[in-house]
């Protein structure tokens, strides 16, 4: 059965689109077959990689289409990386979240269709990338998700958006008691830690809140923590994988590949080892030749 991956936060900027793709991108890279779904009308992970073939259709009709999967695999674009897919974010007007707010069944949108076969038969992880902030699409895609992930920057505005903002989010989904639906268990994630005192400080005061006020395992902080290094950001500006982009690190940070390895190992006990793409010799023709990007796909 695929695992979902809710990717939430209640705050922008906090890394949540950062964390979607290179996380879906090392998952690809060891082998499993991932979905990403952009969720966020910012449409930021649905230009962070290189496209094989872009869907006709995407996050519009993902939500508020008929379950059918003709139109499922619609709304499905590929990227040039082997086993990634993505589902575009086409919510151009920002009116997707009214729409969704006027369904009777919006609690049940996501899950509905993760629940049809097509998806559970072609896909191992289905990686969502949200907007920061609180709404019946992030509620629909939380209730949908095996597990939730949540940043945190080492911050002070940060720290109190998750607890009054992301925190507050979630308690409310669980007191309303959907038809008995669960809230996951969440997983937050300490992101872009750099050296200075405040942020190390900051990180082990998320630490201590995290030992006082969550001792049922449900929420969790892990151990993994992503430092504010520049691999991150360059990684981006290529528009690849950072896990391809830094396997050592000349400093005393571990490499962008060990961090990465280190979150896979941790979220879901996986130890398989990337195979860098075998070193990105075996994408499809139009991310090493740019210039037949454009023409018409016939892989598909």
């Amino acid at each position: 059965m695929s695992v979902s991956v809710g990717v939430i936060g209640t705050k922008g900027g906090i890394g949540k689109t950062t964390i979607v793709a290179n996380l879906g991108a090392i998952l690809a890279d060891m082998g499993f077959r991932v979905l990403i779904i952009d969720a966020d009308p910012q449409a930021s992970v649905s230009k962070y990689f290189k496209l094989h073939h872009k869907a006709p259709n995407g996050i519009v009709e993902f939500l508020l289409g008929e379950n059918s999967t003709d139109l499922m695999r619609s709304v499905i674009s590929k990227t040039v990386f082997p086993n990634l897919d993505i589902i575009l974010s086409n919510d151009f007007k920002d009116d997707v979240r009214r729409r969704v707010d006027e369904r009777i069944d919006r609690a049940f949108l996501v899950m509905s269709k993760l629940v049809m076969p097509f998806f559970d038969k072609s896909y191992d992880f289905i990686l969502f990338d949200t907007q920061g902030a609180v709404g019946p699409v992030q509620d629909a895609v939380a209730l949908a998700s095996t597990v939730l992930l949540t940043p945190i920057k080492p911050d002070v505005l940060s720290v109190r958006e998750f607890i009054s903002g992301t925190q507050e989010s979630l308690n409310r989904i669980r007191h309303s008691a959907v038809m008995n639906l669960k809230v996951p268990p969440m997983k937050a994630l300490i992101y872009a830690q750099d050296r200075i005192r405040d942020s190390r400080m900051i990180s082990e005061e998320v630490k201590n809140y995290f030992k006082v006020n969550f001792l049922d395992g449900n929420q969790k902080l892990l151990n993994t923590i992503i430092p504010a290094q520049k691999a991150f950001k360059e990684a981006a500006t290529l528009q690849k994988p950072v896990h391809c982009i830094e396997r050592e690190h000349l400093g005393k940070s571990e490499p962008a590949l060990q961090i990465m390895l280190d979150l896979v190992h941790e979220l879901f006990c996986i130890d398989n080892k990337p195979k860098f793409f075998n070193e990105l010799s075996n994408l499809l023709p139009e991310y090493v030749n740019p210039e037949n990007a454009d023409k018409e796909d016939t892989h598909d």
